[in-house]
C-alpha cells in the first residue's frame, strides 16, 4: 500500500509536457500551418485570399498559424540595421514590414489574422494597411505600428524573418511556401493550394471537427 501511495505521489508531479502523450492530448493537437510569403506576390495573395483565410475563419480552433513575409527578398547589413531588397520592390518592403509589425503587437492569430487577410484582399496591401487595422483591431493606434515600421523593431523583426527564411529545410524554391506540421512536400504544397480546408481536415486527428460543414472549395 506505502508503494503505490508513493507511486501516486511521483507521478502527480511527473511534469504534463513529459508525459506520453494520449489520444485525449493528440485529439486537442492543432494543425500548424507555417507559411512562407511575400505581401505583394500574387500567388501568395492568391492563397491567402482563396484558402488560408477561409480556412482559418471555419477551423480557427483547431489551426496553429505561422506567418513569415519575407519569401524572396535580401537583407544586407549597413552599419547596424539591414537593408532589404524584395522581389516586387519597395512597396512589398514596405508590407512585409507592416505585417510583422501587426503580429509582433497583436500577439495571437485570432487578433492578427483579420488584419491580414484584409490587407492581402484589398487592391493595395500597403494603402489600406491603416483602415483594415483600424477596422479589425481598433485598440493598436497606427502611430504604434508606423514607428515600429520606421523604426529598430521593424527593422529587427524582418531580420528575424530573413533567419527563418534562410533556416528551412529544404531551402524554399518558390513562393508561397507552405508547411503542415513542420513539413514540406510538393504533394502537401499541392494540396494546400487547392484544398486547405480538406487537407486540414484530414491531418486532424478529431474530423468530427471538420464534418460541420461542407467543403469551402466547392
Amino acid at each position: 500500500m506505502k508503494l503505490l501511495v508513493e507511486l501516486l505521489i511521483v507521478l502527480s508531479l511527473w511534469p504534463v509536457e513529459s508525459r506520453p502523450a494520449t489520444a485525449e492530448t493528440r485529439l486537442l493537437s492543432p494543425v500548424r500551418i507555417s507559411l512562407f510569403y511575400e505581401s505583394r506576390c500574387p500567388d501568395c495573395r492568391h492563397f491567402v485570399v482563396t484558402q488560408l483565410c477561409p480556412t482559418w475563419s471555419r477551423l480557427k480552433e483547431i489551426l496553429n498559424i505561422l506567418l513569415i513575409p519575407f519569401g524572396n527578398a535580401e537583407e544586407i547589413l549597413e552599419g547596424r540595421s539591414w537593408q532589404f531588397r524584395c522581389q516586387h520592390g519597395e512597396n512589398e518592403c514596405q508590407g512585409n514590414i507592416i505585417q510583422s509589425c501587426v503580429m509582433h503587437y497583436l500577439q495571437n492569430a485570432t487578433s492578427y489574422m483579420p488584419v491580414i487577410c484584409c490587407m492581402e484582399s484589398a487592391s493595395s496591401a500597403l494603402t489600406e494597411a491603416q483602415r483594415c487595422l483600424q477596422t479589425h483591431a481598433p485598440a493598436v493606434l497606427w502611430d504604434t505600428i508606423s514607428d515600429c515600421v520606421n523604426g529598430d523593431q521593424g527593422n529587427e523583426l524582418m531580420h528575424q524573418n530573413a533567419q527563418m527564411t534562410n533556416e528551412l529545410e529544404p531551402l524554399h524554391n518558390y513562393v508561397p511556401w507552405i508547411l503542415i506540421n513542420g513539413e514540406h512536400s510538393e504533394d502537401l504544397q499541392h494540396q494546400a493550394e487547392t484544398d486547405l480546408f480538406n487537407l486540414v481536415c484530414k491531418t486532424y486527428i478529431g474530423r468530427e471537427v471538420c464534418d460541420l460543414g461542407e467543403d469551402i472549395a466547392k
